[in-house]
Formats: C-alpha cells, sequence, structure tokens
C-alpha cells in the first residue's frame, strides 16, 4: 500500500510503543475493500520498529514493493474524483470546448502526489492502482495506472491547447499534477534495469519531503530492488554515496548529469561531490538504461558516447555550420519555440540565442553561453575556463526532450583537468 501519512497520529494497534497516521485505518480498509482477500503490507503494520532494522527496511522498499502483485495508491477522494471526471469528460461527445481547472488543481493539492517516497513506491511495481480512502457512502472507484495515464494525460493535453492558457501552464501553475502525469509515463517503463539513475533524479524533482534523506531513500528503492542490510545513521552525504555506489554498480554513470560542484580529487574530477543532486533541466527523461561505464585507474571509461571537439574561440558565437543552422532552424526551433512561445523570426544569427532562450524556460540551471561544433551547440552548465581544445562526451541512449546529456573535459587555467556537464542541442541520432 503507498500512501501518506500527513500530521496526526494515533496509538499503532500491531506495534503498542509507536504511533501512527490517522489515515493508516482508513487506509487498510480502502485496500481490503477493493481488493478482498488478498495479504496487504502496509508499513505502520510491517516496518520493524528496533532502529537499525527499520533503517535497512527504509532503503529495501524498492525491493519490498517490487515483489508485491500489485502496488495500491490511497489518493484523497478529492483526487479519485478528479480522475473520474477526466475520465468521463474526454469519453464525452461532444466535448465541450473548455476543459475545467478544478480537477487539475485537486490532483495539485493531493499530498500523495508532492511527496518524495511515492515515486519509488510505485516505479517498482508489476501493476498500480488508484483508490481513495474509504468514506461512508462514497462510491468505491479504482483505476489502474496504464488506463489512467490514457485519460489524465488527454485531458491535460486539451487544458494547455485552450487559447487562454500561458505556454507550458501546466507545469508552472500545476506542477504537481504534471509530476503525476510524468510518474503515470515512468510506470509503463517498470523494469527497473531499464531507468536511468537521470530518470529517477529527475523524478525527484518537485517532490516534498519533511526529511531530505528521505528523498535518497526512495532513489535508492527506485535504483535497486535488492534488499539493504545498512544499519547506521546515515548523513545526505553518505546516502548520496551510496546512490552512487549503486549507479556505479549497476554500470550507469548518468548520476554524473546533475548540476552539483564536481569533486576536486585526482581522478574523480568528473564525478558530483554528495549533496542533494541539483538538476540541470527541468523536463522528462527518456527511458534507456543510462550511460554506460567501469572505473578505471584514474578515472572512468563511458561507453556508448559520441566523442565531440569544441573551440573555445567559438564561445556564444553567432555562426553556425549550415547544416546545423538548418537543424536548428527548420526542426528543434519548429518544435521547442511555439512550446515556449518564442519568436523564431530572427535572423540566423540569433539561432543559438533564441535556442539558450527556450532552454532557460525550460528550467534550464545553466550559465555558461554556449560553444558550437559540427553536431550541435553545447550549453554548459558553467563557462569553460581556460585555454586549448575542449572535447566532449555526448550520451546516446538517454535523452531530455530538446536534447542530450554531454560532458565537457578540459584543462583550466592551472593547468588542472575539469568536467562540466550541460545539453547539447544537434541532430546526433540521425
Amino acid at each position: 500500500v503507498s500512501y501518506v501519512w500527513g500530521s496526526r497520529r494515533v496509538p499503532n494497534p500491531v506495534h503498542p510503543s509507536i504511533s501512527m497516521s490517522d489515515r493508516t485505518l482508513r487506509t487498510f480498509a480502502a485496500v481490503a475493500r477493493s481488493f478482498p482477500g488478498k495479504p496487504i503490507w502496509i508499513d505502520a503494520f510491517c516496518v520493524p520498529v528496533e532502529r537499525m532494522a527499520k533503517r535497512a527496511t527504509l532503503e529495501s522498499l524498492g525491493f519490498i514493493f517490487s515483489r508485491a502483485e500489485a502496488v495500491v495508491v490511497v489518493l484523497s477522494p478529492e483526487s479519485i474524483a478528479a480522475i473520474e471526471y477526466m475520465r468521463v469528460f474526454m469519453a464525452t461527445k461532444p466535448r465541450p470546448l473548455v476543459v475545467p481547472d478544478t480537477p487539475l488543481a485537486a490532483l495539485d493539492a493531493d499530498e500523495w502526489i508532492r511527496s518524495v517516497w511515492t515515486y519509488q513506491e510505485t516505479a517498482n511495481s508489476q501493476v498500480s492502482w488508484f483508490i481513495s480512502e474509504a468514506r461512508e457512502g462514497a462510491a468505491a472507484l479504482a483505476f489502474r495506472d496504464e488506463h489512467a495515464l490514457n485519460f489524465v494525460g488527454a485531458y491535460m493535453n486539451q487544458w494547455e491547447e485552450m487559447p487562454d492558457k500561458p505556454v507550458m501552464g501546466m507545469r508552472h501553475i500545476y506542477p504537481y499534477a504534471d509530476n503525476f502525469q510524468e510518474l503515470l509515463l515512468d510506470l509503463q517503463l517498470r523494469a527497473y534495469t531499464y531507468r536511468s539513475a537521470l530518470q529517477i533524479m529527475y523524478g525527484m524533482n518537485r517532490r516534498a519531503s519533511a526529511d531530505p534523506a528521505n528523498q535518497f531513500y526512495s532513489m535508492i528503492g527506485a535504483l535497486t530492488q535488492n534488499p539493504s542490510s545498512r544499519a547506521t545513521k546515515p548523513t545526505i552525504e553518505l546516502l548520496a554515496e551510496r546512490f552512487m555506489e549503486l549507479c556505479e554498480e549497476k554500470g550507469d554513470y548518468s548520476f554524473i548529469f546533475c548540476a552539483a560542484p564536481r569533486d576536486t580529487q585526482p581522478g574523480l574530477r568528473w564525478r558530483p561531490i554528495p549533496c542533494m543532486f541539483p538538476i540541470i533541466l527541468a523536463g522528462h527523461v527518456s527511458e534507456g538504461e543510462g550511460l554506460p561505464g567501469k572505473r578505471v585507474n584514474g578515472g572512468v571509461l563511458l561507453s556508448n558516447v559520441l566523442v565531440l571537439s569544441v573551440a573555445r574561440e567559438d564561445h556564444c558565437s553567432t555562426v553556425l555550420p549550415s547544416k546545423l543552422k538548418t537543424y536548428i532552424r527548420d526542426r528543434w526551433l519548429a518544435m521547442a519555440a511555439p512550446h515556449h512561445g518564442i519568436s523564431t523570426d530572427g535572423p540566423d544569427e540569433t539561432l543559438a540565442q533564441t535556442v539558450y532562450e527556450c532552454l532557460k524556460r525550460s528550467i534550464f540551471s545553466g550559465e555558461g553561453g554556449w560553444y558550437t561544433s559540427e553536431l550541435g551547440v553545447f550549453y554548459p552548465q558553467n563557462a569553460l575556463s581556460g585555454d586549448g581544445e575542449v572535447t566532449l562526451c555526448v550520451v546516446l541512449e538517454i535523452s531530455w526532450r530538446f536534447g542530450a546529456p554531454a560532458l565537457a573535459s578540459f584543462t583550466d587555467r592551472e593547468g588542472e583537468r575539469r568536467y562540466v556537464p550541460g545539453i547539447l542541442v544537434g541532430w546526433i541520432r540521425d
């Protein structure tokens, strides 16, 4: 069972030494009513009380939820009513021209949708169902994830297409409802072996938690289905390190594409420092197995990457190669600019700047301008200091909607090897 506790506590009938959420019994009753005769795993009754065993269990939730026949998500009655409204609305013929905001506001306010725990609890599921708490006289509605995605996604798309809605209105006005749609998309992958570390990190974006450690417990649970035996009280740094270690054991190095500062130790300068891992670019990450690689003496050897060179003298250059200029003008901006409400009427000399403006509206955190190559324009997290050539490693297996993750390698003014992540806008997959 996946649900949120809220703030109110009551005595726990299974573990008298601790309290539980006042929602637990209502939640348990709702699941038992909707799935009669099924054994139920619910945290308040099933997580051990002893401190070390409890911590190990919290790191093993991916393992626990992956073994369930189904994960039942218990939303608020208002959210279930909103999903049912969307289902009926999309089935209505002829469909109304005005798409109401009310169901979107209900989803956006739901505590379950806002929680960091929910991503890993559902991402590892074999099947997910959405129901509401048991309420006297309330209809028992249950929605399977793939069916919910069909009409929730269609409803949100139609809402965004209304002429009075701002560009990217769902992300800015109802960010948590937008998160819910992203989660439903991620559920279609399910097999954790095909979920990249980058996708997991971005799945945590805009999710709330009273304890920052919970974000890493959820990320670890989404990354691996192996049970944990860790028993010491972890810091954020230790949990971040554990997440990166698990990524490396899995052979996926896509975690390097976060906005965190890089390690200063020789041989580890490509690696983020252990921290909360801020994102570079908001938005959905494509499915894929991540960035294959392995640790070697003095660094890491990456696979399935395209290696390019960019010249420092091309920093913020307005001159683009002919083929790249055509691609950006006729394909990239034709797709991205209307999505962001940006005009494409400017001269060719402003194409790279216009792309930069589109990326910033996608909540791109980079402040390093751009560098050009034959195959794309690289927008780094920070400016690339120093002299000489810059080498780019561009990921081929996963991407953001508007570009590919890329890592710049260069020598700074002190003669030290440095690495800066960013995004490459180009036609590398053609």
